[in-house]
């Protein structure tokens, strides 16, 4: 009786999605075979989540998963509603991003009509969740592609073969929708290129005790409401299209154009991908964009290296950032203490600040974990000669505890957020500092 229940919990664990709940297509058949049987025509739709691995790769499974959630939420609550509720919700298979929806048609219905219809309904619907607040700030906003197909059982065909090519059918429909979503914002890129369509936001620096702005970081944004306006979805797009580099140096010559109201010694913080730091061209491209009468030098530009999981070999990118150094540039290495991000690049690239991410500082009066993590790096900061700056400060609590943790420098909310414009005050107004 125990290997009975254990094969029963094996297949179905292999057949149902804990995530959301749903059935993989291959374990509903036989409900719809009864559709079939009832004389009905069969609509399939393929609901496809793009850019579903964008988003995964920008913001984490955690929040894929929670989306497929609302996604299969919203499907589920069109039966009954728009749809018969007979209709029958499944994924493509377990933890998949694609959802399969089977719609019994009453005959003599038009069975292409009304699956073009049913399509409209769930655009609509999901149209509807994404714009709505939950997903207000994530960008790229959710865009899900939807192709439709409707299915009459033929006799001298086998059902099942009848029903894989309107699953084919559906999913290629879906597929050109999202093709074409996606050129689409190729093309965008593009012309936010050519015409330099970035806007550059400014977040100070803060030294925790005496609130003295230490400098500035600077942070690139797509234009305002649209698909590429946070800087995670614009350079996953310009990866997509082999623009990164091309839209990296973009970036930091803007953002020292825009700074030229920085006073004398300030320090301004330029995100770099590795890739930009390797080509030998960047040193020269980054400078050339310094105007006459620049107020600060090379030894106040620190280029902060982002987007690490991209560097293979620590010991050899190392070696490469000493040509910098040597050419007066200061090193920043950025989201320190982040899930899945190592501690090799510390010993190997031997950086003048170590910010740490704001995930370890999130709470952090309330976390004595975090408190002796804290206080490790910046053991390890000072035997490197380092600065650590602790990212994402937004409470008084958060600041106080940085403090008693040994970091010195600090940004976040709390302070001020980042805006276009660099006030002259070199101090920031914070109760508590």
């Amino acid at each position: 009786m125990t290997d009975l229940r254990t094969e029963y919990l094996r297949l179905k664990g292999a057949l149902h999605d804990p995530n959301t709940g749903l059935m993989a297509s291959a374990a509903v058949f036989e409900k719809v075979r009864g559709m079939f049987q009832r004389g009905m025509t069969v609509g399939i739709v393929h609901v496809e989540m793009d850019p579903g691995a964008r988003v995964e790769k920008v913001y984490g499974w955690q929040v894929i998963d929670g989306l497929l959630q609302s996604v299969a939420s919203d499907l589920e609550a069109l039966r009954g509603d728009m749809l018969p509720a007979e209709s029958v919700v499944a994924q493509s298979g377990v933890h998949a991003d694609r959802f399969i929806l089977f719609v019994p048609i009453p005959d003599p219905a038009p069975g292409a009509d009304a699956v073009d219809a049913i399509c409209s309904r769930v655009r609509e619907r999901l149209a509807a969740r994404f714009d709505g607040e939950e997903f207000r700030t994530m960008s790229p906003r959710p865009a899900p592609g939807v192709g439709g197909a409707a299915v009459t059982e033929n006799p001298f065909f086998r059902l099942e073969r009848q029903l894989d090519r309107g699953l084919d059918e559906a999913r290629g429909q879906a597929s050109r929708e999202i093709a074409g979503e996606r050129t689409r914002q190729h093309a965008e890129l593009k012309r936010i290129i050519r015409e330099q369509e970035i806007e550059t936001l400014f977040q100070p620096i803060v030294e925790l005790r005496t609130g003295t702005i230490l400098g500035y970081e600077a942070f690139a944004r797509g234009p305002r409401d649209s698909a590429l306006e946070s800087p995670e979805s614009l350079f996953e797009c310009s990866r997509e299209v082999g623009m990164a580099g091309e839209l990296d140096l973009l970036c930091q010559r803007l953002a020292l154009r825009r700074a030229g109201k920085l006073d004398p010694g300030c320090v301004l913080f330029l995100n770099a991908l590795p890739a930009s730091l390797l080509d030998p061209g960047f040193r020269e491209g980054l400078l050339a964009a310094l105007p006459a009468g620049f107020p600060i030098g090379r030894k106040d530009i620190v280029l902060e290296i982002a987007d690490r999981q991209s560097i293979d070999d620590y010991q050899a990118f190392g070696a490469e950032v000493m040509d910098l150094r040597a050419s007066g540039f200061r090193m920043s290495i950025d989201d320190v203490g982040k899930a899945a991000t190592g501690l090799e690049s510390l010993s190997e690239v031997r950086p003048d600040f170590i910010k740490v991410d704001a995930s370890l500082i999130r709470h952090l009066d309330e976390n004595l974990i975090k408190q002796e993590l804290l206080r490790s790096l910046c053991q390890v900061a000072r035997t490197m000669n380092a600065e650590v700056i602790v990212e994402g400060i937004e409470t008084r609590e958060e600041l106080e505890a940085s403090r008693r943790c040994g970091a010195r420098f600090g940004q976040g909310y709390l302070f001020r957020r980042p805006s276009v414009d660099i006030p002259k005050s070199r101090r920031v107004e914070t109760p508590g500092i």
